[in-house]
C-alpha cells in the first residue's frame, strides 16, 4: 500500500540501516534492563538471549548485491548455518522449559525448517509451530538483515510506504529520533531491522491525519503511545527517544504488550508486529 507523498521541507535519509552488531548489543541490553521487576521478566529475558545469539550468527564475510527477497532467502536455506549457531549459543542459556523446543528444532529435518521459514516470510504464521517460530524468524531475520545492508538502496520514490521498502515486511512500531534526526519519525522493520521515514501525525497504515487518537497509560506525553486511527481501525505504537533516550524500538514495544491489549479492547487492530510476538 502506498500513501501520501513525502514533503521535501528538509533533507533526510529516507532509509536507515544501522550496524547489526551495534543494534543487537543495544537491544539485548535494553531487554535485560526492562526485564528487571517486569511481570514479563522471563519472556523479556528470553528475547534478550535470542538477540544475543543473533550477534553470533552475523557473517563477517557476507556479500550480496541483489534486491532483498525474503521468500527467496528463506527457500534457499542459506540462513540454516546461522540457526545452528544460534541454537548452540542458546542451549545453555535459556530456561529449562525452553530447551526441549530448541532440541526439537535442532532435530527437525532441513526441509521442514525451510518450509517453516518460507511460511513465515510469506506471513503464513499459523502454519508454523508457535514454540519454534520465534527462533526460526530470528535466524531468518539475521540473514535478511545482512542482505538488506549489502544490497543497493531501492530507488527513492515520491511516496511513503506502509511496508518496508527493502524487504517488504511489516513495521514493529514508529520510532521518533533525536540528534541530527531530531523529531523525525521512522518505521522500524520487523524482519530486516531497517527503518524508513514517514511524516508524523498521520496513520502509518492508511495515511489519514484527521482521526487519530493516542493511547497510553501515563500522561499524553508518554514515551510509548499507541497511535490509533478511527478511519481504518488500525494502530501502531509510537516510541519516542525524544521523551526517553533509553528506548529501543523492538525491546520497548515488547515490554509494553499490555498497551496492545488496551488498544485491541478499544476495537483497534495492530498493523504490524514484534519479532518476538509473531501473529497467530
Amino acid at each position: 500500500m502506498s500513501i501520501h507523498p513525502i514533503p521535501e521541507a528538509r533533507h533526510f535519509d529516507p532509509i536507515l540501516r544501522e550496524d547489526l552488531g551495534a543494534l543487537y548489543t543495544a537491544r539485548a541490553a535494553r531487554l535485560r534492563a526492562l526485564a528487571e521487576g517486569h511481570e514479563l521478566s522471563a519472556f523479556l529475558g528470553l528475547a534478550a538471549e535470542i538477540t544475543f545469539a543473533q550477534q553470533a550468527a552475523i557473517r563477517a564475510d557476507y556479500a550480496g548485491t541483489e534486491p532483498v527477497d525474503a521468500a527467496r532467502i528463506a527457500a534457499s536455506g542459506c540462513w540454516l548455518p546461522g540457526l545452528e549457531t544460534m541454537i548452540a549459543q542458546l542451549i545453555g542459556r535459556v530456561p529449562e522449559g525452553v530447551r526441549p523446543h530448541l532440541d526439537r528444532l535442532a532435530a527437525l529435518p532441513e526441509a521442514d525448517k525451510i518450509t517453516a521459514a518460507l511460511a513465515l516470510a510469506e506471513s503464513r504464521f499459523d502454519a508454523v509451530d508457535p514454540a519454534l517460530a520465534p527462533f526460526i524468524w530470528a535466524a531468518l531475520s539475521v540473514e535478511v538483515a545482512q542482505a538488506a545492508r549489502a544490497a543497493p538502496l531501492p530507488q527513492k520514490g515520491d511516496e511513503e510506504t506502509t511496508y518496508c521498502p527493502i524487504c517488504g515486511s511489516h513495521p514493529v512500531a514508529s520510532h521518533i529520533h533525536t540528534s541530527e534526526r531530531q523529531g523525525m519519525r521512522y518505521l522500524h522493520c520487523a524482519l530486516c531491522d531497517c527503518e524508513w521515514h514517514m511524516v508524523r501525525a498521520k496513520c502509518s497504515c492508511c495515511g489519514d491525519a484527521g482521526q487519530l487518537d493516542y493511547l497510553s497509560f501515563d500522561t499524553p506525553e508518554a514515551a510509548i503511545r499507541a497511535e490509533a486511527c478511527n478511519d481504518c481501525g488500525g494502530y501502531l505504537k509510537v516510541i519516542s527517544a525524544e521523551r526517553d533516550p533509553d528506548v529501543e524500538t523492538v525491546a520497548d514495544d515488547l515490554a509494553s504488550l499490555v498497551l496492545d491489549d488496551a488498544a485491541v479492547s478499544e476495537g483497534f487492530g495492530r498493523t504490524g508486529f514484534n519479532p518476538f510476538a509473531l501473529p497467530g
